[in-house]
């Protein structure tokens, strides 16, 4: 099984490869400063940065069980432009993408108490069922599975 270095780089160009098959320019950044990549609409010339966790799944009874771990101050940091996280979840040879804008995931902190503060870290299990439920700290997520769409109207 490959490490987490392995895992985390595949992730990012998963998430990469997706964009870019929707028709946006994609890039890496040469410098790591939590910036994982930068997404440009070409034709609007819109931009966004994203920040990509990405896990391999623990099997459970009828469910896969993932573990994610994000810098507080990236979630409660307004930035421009804007910054979104896709949580990238590896499981039975195949991706899965939850799509979450970061005022919203720092709104699901506050306001639904999802994960654990640790160390300047928010902690984030999350949960995807048989049945294509995704859950995290019992807040239903599914509706950011594959949330693709956003991109089309940012």
């Amino acid at each position: 099984m490959p490490g987490s270095n392995y895992v985390g780089k595949a992730g990012h160009l998963a998430v990469m490869s997706e964009l870019a098959l929707r028709g946006y320019n994609v890039a890496m950044p040469e410098i790591d400063i939590g910036d994982d990549v930068f997404v440009v609409n070409d034709a609007t010339g819109a931009m966004w940065r994203v920040q990509v966790k990405t896990s391999r799944a623990r099997r459970q009874k009828s469910s896969y069980r993932y573990q994610f771990r994000a810098r507080l101050s990236s979630i409660t940091t307004a930035q421009t432009p804007g910054l979104h996280f896709v949580f990238v979840m590896r499981a039975a040879e195949r991706w899965r993408y939850a799509v979450i804008d970061r005022s919203v995931l720092n709104n699901y902190r506050t306001a639904n108490n999802i994960g654990t503060l640790s160390g300047g870290y928010l902690q984030l299990p999350m949960t995807l069922h048989d049945d294509g439920r995704l859950v995290a700290s019992r807040l239903d997520l599914t509706h950011h599975l594959e949330d693709w769409a956003r991109w089309q109207v940012l």
